[in-house]
């Protein structure tokens, strides 16, 4: 592992503790070790991220809000308090809403950390409101819904599982993943290190390093990634490339999606996506025949569209077809992963009554991702339904048309939020809570490879800051839950959450060190002895559930709501189809942007445009530019580049000052009607010189 090391100021003690801890600057967890004087932390050796050099100013900042506030409304002036007094404030004033309104007019949020979640929800049941909701509403959960739909709830993590690498595989299709950006070890990610070793095929309507090492880039519209899956199909199916006996014997509603895939040949695929005929039968060819091949894939980039759920479904049935699922080299379940007892419900308790939030619209999303769809907050706020949040680590700019939450957050009889910084977020709220830093913080670490770690704080935390566990355990208290929470005994609930597991807390070390679990690596083909875990036993190219619920059970392709071709009223005033979401090496989502260290290497968002959609605005690279939809206009620089294909411009998210997701509709008709995700990365737009 290659290790930086960030130092800090010496004490003059000369006690020096040594703490084997995890960075959280991203949710990896990748370990460090920190040494620290007391309360100052003097060196931490961490693996080569810039993210991480920025954590020991994430934890001084002299921008951190280390003490608790609370006021009477939005506009209100803050007034100071201690913990205790905030605290119990918030918990005051939720228990006079559940009284007045049912405790189904508040709801709980989480964003970052993603730490202390299994307590919240734990909270949330005890408090007796069905509304639990996460960042997950346009991230990751549709992911997980999709893989389950098609294959079960073995390959739930589906995309996960793509990541690892295998010796085996002859073929890769890289999916909208861009590794040397988003993935550690970042540009000698094997990903890249092999492209020229393992044939590779990448998807991507930009030209990323992965799609430059590529043997074919595939260069597709955004939105369109689900008519480009089977595209490919109908070559695969054309020239006899699929697994008969495979297909035979597994397969569920094959023939109705071999029927639909005939409407996709390479000339019709084109004229939807805008890949070239002999770049999809090329693609088509090479993973068609490369036994076996291994498709590497987003947990977010296909599902953040109107079709999102359906494409991403398009795009894992290639697998399937190929039979590449569960055999070394291919797509398998992720038989390794390290599962921890629930804690949500208390032994022998029930989940509250309530339908959770958009259960009546989305209801397959709660029902296999048990959450509520956190893009309805807006709606349900201004319907009355909402009266109350309490929320940790909340990000405004995370919903489309993200002026009518912003709107809306003001009306809420009580908006509790945790952070460390002020934020566009705590610019609304009524209750700041300051969170400690992972430095500060102690948690359970269970993670890749079978690492089992007590993470202790390293230090004390800086003011009134509070890790988010021991945050949690307070609210049960002042909420009259304390029995519920392990009688404020935290290290007990971490014991009780390695149940399943060969070892207790007891045996963790509390210096830190990490042990290993054995994980048992089960042989290939386990559905040969009892089939994939979906209603037919099979993998359901037509889904059943998806039937049952009046939508189409095969991966169809649709619009998005504002297209070239869907919309071409709205085309003609905002012609450039805008993606959105690309990842930075700087920064984690919206975070970071506070820090020195991380903006000195990006201090401005900057839009991707081609050099000729720039000429013809007569728009210079480092110009200013208004971006404007319907909905809104933000101001970025041009970064002209031919990254992005003419007619597609691409922007950065999670610049406050240039929040790209207020322009993103959200209308019933822009959100996915199987799970209610956003259509971040396929919409429309216009860019003009300032």
């Amino acid at each position: 592992m290659d290790e930086l090391t960030a130092t800090a100021r010496s004490t003059g003690d000369n006690s020096i503790k040594t703490t084997f801890s995890t960075c959280y600057m991203c949710t990896m967890d990748c370990p460090i070790t920190v040494e620290s004087q007391g309360d100052e932390i003097i060196n931490i050796s961490h693996p080569d991220c810039i993210r991480a050099t920025a954590m020991l100013e994430q934890r001084e900042s002299p921008k951190r809000v280390l003490g608790a506030r609370i006021r009477g409304a939005a506009d209100a002036p803050w007034q100071e308090t201690s913990w205790d007094g905030a605290i119990q404030h918030a918990a005051g004033k939720m228990l006079e809403v559940r009284d007045q309104h049912g405790p189904e007019s508040v709801a709980f949020f989480v964003g970052y950390t993603k730490e202390a979640r299994p307590y919240l929800r734990r909270l949330q049941t005890q408090f007796g409101s069905p509304h639990y909701i996460t960042e997950s509403s346009c991230c990751f959960g549709a992911t997980y819904v999709a893989s389950t739909l098609t294959f079960g709830e073995d390959y739930n993590h589906f995309f996960q599982a793509s990541r690892f690498r295998q010796e085996e595989t002859k073929c890769r299709i890289v999916w909208s993943n861009n590794p040397k950006d988003s993935l550690i070890p970042y540009e000698r990610h094997y990903l890249l290190a092999e492209a020229d070793k393992v044939p590779t095929i990448a998807v991507d309507p930009r030209r990323t390093s992965i799609a430059e090492a590529a043997q074919i880039h595939l260069q597709p519209r955004p939105g369109t990634d689900g008519a480009l899956a089977l595209g490919i199909a109908h070559v695969i199916l054309e020239e006899g490339l699929e697994d008969a006996d495979f297909l035979a014997t597994y397969a569920h509603g094959f023939e109705a999606y071999r029927e639909y895939v005939e409407e996709f040949n390479p000339e019709r695929t084109n004229e939807i996506t805008w890949v070239p005929e002999n770049l999809i039968i090329d693609a088509a060819r090479l993973y068609g025949n490369a036994r076996p091949a291994q498709i590497i894939i987003s947990q977010e980039a296909l599902v953040q569209h109107r079709n999102g759920l359906q494409n991403h479904r398009a795009v894992m049935l290639l697998a399937a077809l190929t039979g590449n699922l569960d055999v070394r080299g291919g797509n398998r379940p992720w038989t390794t992963r390290l599962k921890q007892k629930g804690i949500a419900l208390p032994d022998g308790t029930e989940k509250p009554s309530g339908m959770p939030m958009g259960g009546d619209r989305y209801p397959v999303f709660p029902d296999i991702y048990n959450e509520g769809q956190a893009m309805l907050l807006a709606e349900y706020i201004e319907s009355g339904r909402i009266k109350a949040v309490f929320s940790m680590g909340t990000n405004v700019m995370m919903w489309p048309n993200s002026e009518r939450l912003i709107k809306a957050l003001p009306e809420l009889d009580l908006f509790v939020v945790s952070d460390f910084f002020e934020t566009p977020t705590t610019d609304l709220a009524t209750v700041f809570l300051p969170a400690a830093t992972h430095l500060e913080r102690q948690t359970l670490v269970a993670t890749l490879g079978g690492r089992v770690q007590y993470r202790p704080a390293a230090v004390t935390p800086r003011g009134e800051a509070h890790g988010d566990t021991e945050m949690l355990f307070d609210m049960a208290d002042a909420l009259g839950f304390k029995d519920k929470f392990w009688d404020g005994d935290i290290h007990a609930s971490f014991d009780e959450r390695m149940t399943p597991l060969s070892m207790d807390f007891n045996d963790l070390p509390k210096n830190g060190k990490s042990l290993t679990e054995e994980l048992e690596n089960l042989p290939d083909r386990t559905y040969q002895e009892g089939g994939f875990k979906t209603p037919s036993g099979k993998v359901e190219f037509a889904s059943i559930r998806l039937s049952e619920l009046g939508h189409d059970p095969l991966p169809s392709h649709a619009e998005p709501l504002w297209s070239p071709l869907a919309s071409p009223e709205i085309a003609a005033d905002y012609p450039l189809v805008l993606t959105s979401g690309g990842r930075s090496p700087n920064f984690t989502h919206s975070q970071g942007r506070m820090l020195e260290t991380l903006r000195s290497r990006e201090p401005h968002p900057r839009i991707q445009i081609s050099p000729a959609d720039a000429e013809a605005r007569g728009i210079e690279d480092g110009d200013a530019v208004a971006i404007s939809s319907p909905l809104a206009e933000i101001q970025m620089r041009a970064w002209v580049n031919d990254i992005v294909m003419p007619g597609v411009v691409h922007a950065p998210h999670g610049w406050p000052d240039a929040n790209i997701n207020a322009l993103i509709p959200d209308e019933d008709d822009a959100l996915d009607p199987i799970t209610g995700y956003p259509p971040f990365k396929s919409s429309l737009c216009q860019v003009a010189k300032v």
